[in-house]
């Protein structure tokens, strides 16, 4: 039996928690192959083309300009359209954008296939589809529900490029690809199908399981029931506050991660003893994730917004001051905290402010803002770098970034104004 279309599933769980696990399936086969499996490429496939390390990586980069141009389209779709429809164009979509990558035969073709098909199933059946679903399904609940869901990454990463390397290993780069595409597909094909149902109310039920909607005169009440348009969210002081506040975070903790290695073996570890701090990091991320994600049900969000933002100016002086690598492994576990808890927080501040009428919209919309801060503080450290040899200057600017986030998420108003119209209406 189907547990979507049970009483509460052969377990006893809230439909709600078999819709979460779906998209976290689906995050976790969508971002594992994609982001956290990238680098498996590099090297083939610049041996392949002829391409230097440089003009290979731009691949990646095409991935996240593609993430960020579909954001908002298919955030729009996610909210006007059956989920189950957006999800499965999304499964076939990553089906087909790998196999595309595998026949390629020009360097050109790669691109289109990570900047079309690829990024779009990426978006389509990962964290922005997922998310949307989980804010429909749980009101009291929902921040112990995305923090779950945030593992998704984690474990993509953990799951699926080791997974990914041995068919490269058996099978060569491209026979792997379409081989890895077509079963990643046919995976989400299937949870999408089985598990996903667009809201609570169509199975005839409330958010979290409760007896009765949410109390149709409070503000959570009215957010739910109400969509926004991109000019009203375009003049909402909330929108700019948590996307700028969250970007700013999100841009110093990508810069952190990526150069995090490069930065250990300059104070004298060896590369396995670097790679170990990125493992310190992304373990406690998972109990970040989780941690916050619960705490976020419970403890005002800005003042967990503000935990986390202390924890990482707590790393960054650390990395100032240069310690060794006890010192690294202590501070790596403590910010791995911060860094994973930023993303729960962003999706529950996002729900709570606009409600899960517009979710996929305001997310999709917000992407446009948080992914170039990303992009440009990556870029920023690497340059910082080559002009002063060393990081120092970067770490002292994302302390400010650090500083200033916490002060944005803290002026994010504890009631946020709703539109004028009706849900209805705005269809």
């Amino acid at each position: 039996m189907n547990p979507i279309d049970s009483a509460r599933g052969a377990s006893g769980l809230f439909r709600g928690w078999w819709v979460m696990a779906a998209g976290f399936g689906c995050t976790m086969l969508a971002i594992g192959s994609t982001t956290y499996a990238f680098g498996l490429f590099v090297r083939p496939m610049a041996e392949t083309f002829g391409l230097s390390r440089a003009d290979t990586n731009l691949g990646f980069i095409l991935l996240l300009l593609g993430m960020a141009a579909w954001s908002p389209i298919v955030g729009r779709m996610m909210d006007r359209l059956p989920a189950r429809a957006v999800m499965t164009a999304g499964a076939a979509s990553f089906g087909a954008g790998f196999l595309l990558m595998a026949v390629a035969a020009a360097p050109w073709m790669l691109g289109v296939a990570i900047f079309a098909p690829v990024a779009f199933a990426t978006v389509a059946c990962g964290a922005l589809a997922a998310n949307t679903l989980t804010s429909r399904w749980f009101h009291r609940r929902r921040g112990r529900a995305m923090g779950t869901l945030a593992v998704a990454t984690s474990a993509g990463g953990f799951v699926v490029p080791p997974l990914l390397a041995l068919l490269m290993a058996d099978l060569g780069w491209r026979q792997a690809l379409a081989v890895h595409g077509v079963v990643a597909a046919l995976l989400m094909l299937l949870l999408v199908l089985w598990l996903i149902r667009d809201r609570p109310e169509s199975v005839g039920l409330h958010p979290d399981g409760s007896d009765s909607p949410i109390a149709g005169g409070s503000d959570a009440a009215q957010a739910a029931a109400r969509r926004w348009t991109l000019k009203e969210l375009l003049g909402n002081r909330n929108f700019w506050l948590i996307g700028l506040g969250v970007g700013l975070l999100f841009g110093a903790d990508q810069a952190l991660l990526s150069s995090i290695i490069p930065y250990g073996e300059d104070a004298g570890l060896s590369t396995q003893q670097a790679a170990l701090l990125v493992s310190c990091l992304t373990v406690s991320a998972i109990a970040g994730k989780l941690l916050i994600g619960a705490l976020a049900d419970r403890v005002d969000k800005r003042w967990l917004f503000a935990l986390v933002a202390f924890c990482h100016l707590v790393f960054l002086g650390v990395l100032l001051v240069e310690p060794g690598y006890a010192g690294l492994i202590v501070a790596s576990a403590t910010v791995g905290l911060a860094v994973g808890g930023a993303y729960p927080l962003w999706m529950t501040l996002l729900a709570d402010a606009f409600g899960p009428a517009s979710f996929g919209s305001v997310m999709g919309t917000m992407s446009l803002l948080v992914m170039p801060l990303s992009i440009f503080s990556v870029r920023y450290i690497g340059e910082v770098f080559d002009r002063t040899g060393s990081y120092d200057l970067a770490f002292w600017t994302f302390i400010g970034f650090a500083l200033i986030s916490a002060l944005l998420i803290a002026a994010v108003g504890n009631r946020p104004r709703a539109p004028a119209r009706s849900e209805a209406a705005a269809a």
